[in-house]
């Protein structure tokens, strides 16, 4: 799986010191994200966020997890493995963690990779005639974008579609998709997607499909080389600079509209 070798990579530049094995200073499982940071020695911290699944949360019991008051006690390496677990709050953690680590390596290792440096609308050069996808509702993305073409397709299992999204193709999974609707010239995925374990079968879904796979937002925010062998062309994420105030967004139950402010958004491309 794409997260599973993700990790390993991950472990495996933790092993050979191109990761130095950092404390965990701070975690905080918020009901819009969940945020660790991690503290280097000798260089700044790294913040790396995951999306909270709301349904995580529906259990009976008052207490969720069963490590609360010791989390930050823990080895990076332990939360990072949690990153393989099935679906549950531990996962969640692992991918922030995960998110963390990569930040390091992403911003110290910049030559490895090809950041995108003009404005992503442009580099996607839209047109009246361009099909875009979206697996997840990415609202201020799909307005954006919706100013050109209103060939757009949405995707979204959980969340309600409002009137501004009528004049598009709507669907609750990409199973009901004719053929015909998986052609595509972009597809956009969000982090969301690995979380919940959906990615591989979306990508195999439009393997032959989508002519441009994106994987953004913040809980993309991991080490690209694994999507981009597995057919991603391009990985959108945040890096933090201020981690009181974002980690205060997160206690508050806040969301991207929120701690966007504290973090500046990077794209990097597939080398051909």
């Amino acid at each position: 799986m794409i997260i599973d070798k993700t990790i390993d990579l991950v472990q495996n530049l933790l092993d050979d010191k191109k990761i130095p094995t950092p404390e965990i200073s701070n975690a905080v499982l918020g009901l819009g994200y969940t945020g660790v940071e991690l503290e280097f020695r000798g260089s700044n911290n790294e913040i790396g966020v995951a999306y909270t699944l709301p349904e995580l949360f529906k259990n009976g019991s008052c207490t969720k997890i069963n490590f609360a008051g010791v989390l930050t006690d823990r080895a990076v390496q332990e939360l990072l493995n949690w990153g393989k677990n099935p679906l549950s709050l531990e996962r969640i953690i692992g991918i922030a963690t995960l998110n963390a680590l990569s930040q390091f390596y992403i911003h110290n290792y910049r030559t490895q990779y090809t950041f995108l440096t003009e404005d992503l609308f442009h580099y996607f050069n839209l047109n009246e005639d361009t099909k875009v996808t979206f697996i997840g509702l990415i609202k201020p993305m799909i307005k954006k974008m919706a100013q050109t073409t209103k060939n757009i397709v949405i995707i979204e299992k959980n969340l309600e579609f409002s009137g501004e999204f009528k004049d598009f193709t709507l669907r609750r999974n990409i199973n009901n998709l004719d053929q015909e609707e998986l052609d595509t010239d972009i597809l956009i995925c969000t982090g969301t997607s690995l979380i919940n374990n959906t990615l591989e079968h979306i990508l195999e879904a439009f393997e032959n499909k989508a002519k441009f796979k994106c994987f953004i937002g913040p809980s993309a925010s991991m080490i690209p080389d694994i999507l981009f062998e597995e057919g991603i062309d391009l990985v959108g994420g945040m890096k933090f600079e201020n981690s009181a105030k974002t980690f205060k967004v997160l206690q508050e139950a806040g969301g991207t509209k929120f701690f966007k402010k504290y973090a500046q958004k990077y794209n990097i491309i597939k080398q051909s």
